[in-house]
């Protein structure tokens, strides 16, 4: 099975962990054939947070980083994504996150004021009052996991492609030193950023990372940094890419809400449309309407991963 078919068609969503499992046991096969080995780094929470790592770790000196769950679905009728700016990307959203179950609740609330008291069978109140409860149950459930969106091509399936695609291009000695992680939960506090970071830590490693996140589509080229990871930055950013490219200063609050906020010695790149206000926009994800992804971007993108692998 090729990697555009395994992220696009076979398990274009990786939500629920079966899901995670399947396509993470699919990607073993695709590295198993380029001399990989996989490596689960796991933590557990109220929920398991299981990152995947391919690489030779006593010689990877960069690692790409790509989150491969797929995020929640939100039910409303826009949504925006700022990769480079995570409390705007969370202020965006705020509506679309809970005025659905708010919704929810009150009509909760008016099923039970005004439709309860018409029935006076104990046996059908007892009944009807089970299932207030089960829906409460799905309210609580919706407001802390969600339900899984169907459709994820450009979050972060085609981040998917482009890793996989640009590992089967390297030469035996570059594979040595350049390591791959796949993420888990990277929603709010992005678990498995952490995750990686602490295991990163424990080993007492501190190695470059360019994390890709959603570069299917868009006119622009998005290069975020943190306070280490500018010179690494500026080398992607030097010379042609084929698209515009924004450079993002992503210390202080913009990587608050983001994976980059655990990493200090981090790059981002990522793909979108500027706004009115200068952000750099991803639009459709999380809803029925992800299913661009542009190959020019995938090429660009590859292309600038190579950039950083000469320099090893």
């Amino acid at each position: 099975m090729d990697i555009r078919t395994l992220a696009l068609e076979q398990c274009p969503s990786r939500f629920g962990r079966r899901n995670k499992n399947r396509f993470l046991h699919a990607l073993d096969d695709l590295f198993a054939e380029q001399g990989y080995e996989g490596k689960n780094i796991d933590k557990r929470r109220l929920f398991l947070t299981r990152d995947r790592m391919y690489a030779f770790e006593k010689t990877a000196k960069l690692y790409i980083v790509v989150p491969y769950d797929t995020p929640e679905r939100l039910f409303w009728h826009k949504t925006k994504y700022y990769p480079l700016d995570g409390n705007r990307s969370l202020n965006s959203n705020m509506l679309a996150t809970y005025v659905p179950a708010v919704i929810f609740y009150v009509l909760i609330l008016l099923f039970i004021t005004f439709v309860v008291p018409l029935f006076e069978d104990p046996l059908i109140q007892g009944f009807i009052n089970l299932i207030v409860f089960i829906c409460t149950l799905l309210l609580i459930g919706l407001l802390i996991k969600g339900v899984g969106n169907r459709r994820n091509t450009n979050r972060n399936s085609a981040a998917i492609i482009a890793a996989v695609e640009f590992m089967q291009s390297l030469n035996k000695d570059q594979k040595r030193r350049i390591g791959f992680v796949f993420t888990d939960r990277n929603r709010r506090r992005c678990d498995g950023a952490a995750v990686l970071m602490n295991y990163f830590q424990e080993q007492k490693k501190n190695p470059d990372i360019i994390e890709l996140n959603c570069i299917g589509t868009g006119d622009t080229l998005g290069i975020g940094y943190r306070m280490h990871g500018k010179r690494l930055a500026a080398l992607l950013n030097a010379g042609k890419s084929g698209m515009k490219t924004r450079m993002s200063d992503m210390n202080g609050d913009k990587c608050l809400q983001t994976s980059m906020y655990h990493y200090e010695k981090g790059v981002m790149i990522c793909c979108g449309t500027p706004d009115e206000k200068g952000g750099l926009l991803v639009s459709d994800t999380q809803c029925g309407k992800d299913r661009v992804m542009e190959e020019h971007n995938l090429d660009t993108v590859k292309q600038l991963l190579a950039k950083a692998a000469e320099r090893l």
